[in-house]
């Protein structure tokens, strides 16, 4: 027994009307209590939440089933086993008994865990696509209002442009799948095989190939009312192909989950599902353009979806009021405000008397939702009634705000699949545009690019440099193309020699050169930057050596000895000498060589072991190298007579 619901508030429209629906059933309202809106429900119905392991047949709540005359019950959730929304339930009761009193004695059991009527919801209504000029809340360059008062989504999709992968849950009256901007961008359920009427996925819904109509309990989620189809132009309309509009999401597809009837009537129970069936079956994004009271049973639905990594985001309202709305107001919601052309608060002014942005500390972000631009049915459907065109119409409301921010965290999603729910909030709420308002409605009013721009990784920095060993006064040649950025391009490479925080040098390309006077330890620093200003940086020690320095003597005595000292700074390693004799009368002795073992800064060694066998006076020639590249030669003459060497000079 699914009564239609009537009388609804439209919130999302191009200027406010009032209008209603012919009664199919019968809605329980009552009276509003200060800025609180009225509480309506679905009459002869009402929700139960047990503890686990409690059933229906204990004495006590078998006893209050008696006394309200409950005549059946079904699970809400019957998908849901094993998780907390296991245990809901819808009772029914007759259509005359008296629901919140009837809640209230199921609240006092000590087997449930809440009890509440089933509420009603209400609608909170560069590229080189045809219409992209229209809008102006993705680019504005002055066609409406102030310019720049948009969300810079050029900018971003000059970053990303969203991936198929990432799916918007469109809860809403449902999407026309044959739009030619939408149809290219369904969900496709892949494990289902259409039309041969079995559960191919075994996830509770057969045939469900594009969605579900929680509201009839079908699987065609075809839009009726417009809304939906709205909904899903802002969050992800085709994009870049040469028709229409451009959707802020790109690349990014929709799920279309129908919970609204055509005459615009809907409730939690429905509600609850819709959310529960997107979350079980891939979205990763839940856009939700409507309003309830609070309930127990949507809040579950909220955090069920949360617990499984789905960003959910809901509009604030259109009531000018600061009273909290939900499924917005909840902890795990976005609740999204809308500002108009002038990055103002959308006001009576924008809307009409009466209406406006609801506002209050418990909004989280703003974004654009006046004279919203977007895709409506091909075909006649309920907002055709109230002076929406068909294909293509404006409107306002939180309504349209809602799916543009859905589609930006689609963009989020694209560039980084492993964001948290929480993650998402916080990139959005804290890069932001300033609006204009004595309300508040959230930290600012979305920027997709500044929220795209702080998830760039930022480039890791790296460098080396050759020689490996260098000396005082020899150049250097630093190289820092082992620099990486994992998202953008390196677009400046600074230097600071000596770690003091002053970049000396900046350079478009990576390498550069460098000297030091003296020899040490010089820490020096790179830092890159990339085309959206995120730097990375490393710090090496390069080393400077002092060098090798030999001076040389020759002396006579038997044979010819020389005398090596390394005047320099470091030590020398892999010595090697070598003696020649040149003139005179040898028989022994005119060319001898050897090595050393290393000396350390201030060492001398003497060159022994040159017998020689002659006479007259040859040149000595002494020829020192060593493998730091430093060498050195003597040359002197003096007298041979047979072993000895003498006069030296």
């Amino acid at each position: 027994m699914k009564n239609q619901i009537t009388g609804l508030l439209i919130c999302c429209m191009f200027f406010i009307v009032s209008f209603g629906y012919s009664t199919a059933g019968t809605t329980n309202t009552t009276q509003s209590s200060g800025n609180q809106p009225a509480m309506e429900f679905i009459p002869g119905e009402f929700i139960v939440k047990l503890k686990k392991d409690t059933t229906f047949l204990g004495d006590t709540l078998a006893t209050l089933n008696g006394q309200h005359q409950v005549y059946d019950y079904e699970k809400v959730l019957p998908h849901a086993q094993g998780t907390n929304l296991d245990d809901i339930y819808l009772l029914h009761v007759p259509i005359q008994s008296d629901i919140l009193s009837l809640v209230q004695d199921y609240n006092t059991c000590p087997d449930v865990v809440y009890a509440e009527p089933n509420f009603i919801g209400h609608l909170c209504a560069a590229p080189n696509d045809q219409n992209f000029s229209n809008q102006w809340y993705l680019q504005n360059t002055g066609q409406m209002g102030i310019p720049d008062c948009d969300i810079d989504a050029p900018e971003a999709w000059d970053i990303e442009t969203g991936s198929p992968a990432v799916v918007i849950a469109i809860i809403d009256t449902g999407i026309d799948a044959t739009h030619p901007d939408l149809a290219s961008k369904m969900w496709n359920n892949t494990d289902e095989t259409p039309n041969n009427g079995i559960d191919d996925d075994d996830n509770g819904y057969i045939d469900d190939v594009s969605g579900w109509d929680f509201y009839y309990n079908d699987n065609n989620p075809n839009d009726g009312y417009g809304h939906g189809t709205f909904c899903a132009g802002i969050a992800a309309a085709s994009t870049n192909n040469s028709i229409g509009i451009a959707g802020a999401g790109w690349n990014c597809r929709f799920m279309p989950v129908k919970i609204i009837s055509e005459n615009g009537g809907f409730y939690d129970s429905a509600t609850a599902a819709g959310i529960t069936y997107a979350a079980d079956n891939g979205a990763k994004v839940i856009s939700m353009s409507f309003t309830f009271l609070d309930s127990n049973l949507l809040e579950d639905a909220v955090n069920y979806a949360y617990g499984k990594g789905v960003f959910l985001c809901a509009a604030a309202g259109n009531q000018n009021s600061s009273a909290k709305h939900y499924p917005a107001a909840y902890e795990n919601v976005t609740a999204v405000a809308a500002t108009n052309q002038n990055d103002s608060r959308c006001s009576p002014k924008d809307w009409g008397e009466g209406y406006g942005s609801n506002y209050g500390d418990w909004v989280d972000v703003a974004a654009p939702g006046n004279l919203i631009y977007s895709t409506m049915p091909t075909y006649h459907v309920t907002m055709n009634n109230n002076g929406y065109e068909q294909n293509y119409t404006a409107a306002s409301g939180t309504s349209a705000a809602t799916p543009m921010v859905a589609g930006v965290a689609g963009l989020l999603l694209s560039k980084d699949p492993w964001l948290a729910p929480d993650e998402i909030k916080a990139v959005l709420c804290e890069n932001i545009d300033p609006y204009n308002s004595t309300e508040y409605i959230g930290t600012g009013r979305m920027n997709a690019q500044k929220a795209l721009v702080a998830l760039n990784q930022p480039p890791a920095a790296d460098f080396s440099w050759t020689p490996q060993h260098p000396q005082p006064h020899q150049g250097i040649t630093f190289n820092a193309s082992a620099s990486h950025d994992p998202d953008g391009t390196i677009t400046l490479y600074e230097w600071d020699w000596d770690n003091d925080g002053v970049y000396e040098e900046n350079h478009t390309t990576p390498t550069t050169a460098h000297a030091w006077d003296q020899e040490g330890s010089y820490p020096v620093t790179v830092r890159v930057t990339d085309q959206y200003n995120a730097t990375g940086e490393t710090t090496k020690v390069v080393s400077v050596y002092g060098s090798v320095n030999f001076t040389l003597d020759i002396i006579g005595g038997f044979g010819v000895s020389a005398v090596l000292t390394n005047t320099g700074s470091v030590p020398a390693t892999s010595i090697h000498w070598t003696i020649t004799l040149t003139g005179g009368l040898l028989i022994l002795g005119d060319t001898k060589s050897g090595t050393l073992m290393p000396m350390e800064p201030g060492d001398s060694m003497t060159i022994k072991d040159t017998p020689i066998l002659g006479l007259g006076k040859p040149s000595i020639t002494v020829e020192v190298t060593c493998a730091e590249g430093v060498s050195a030669a003597l040359t002197k003459t003096g007298r041979v007579l047979l072993f000895f060497v003498f006069g030296v000079k």
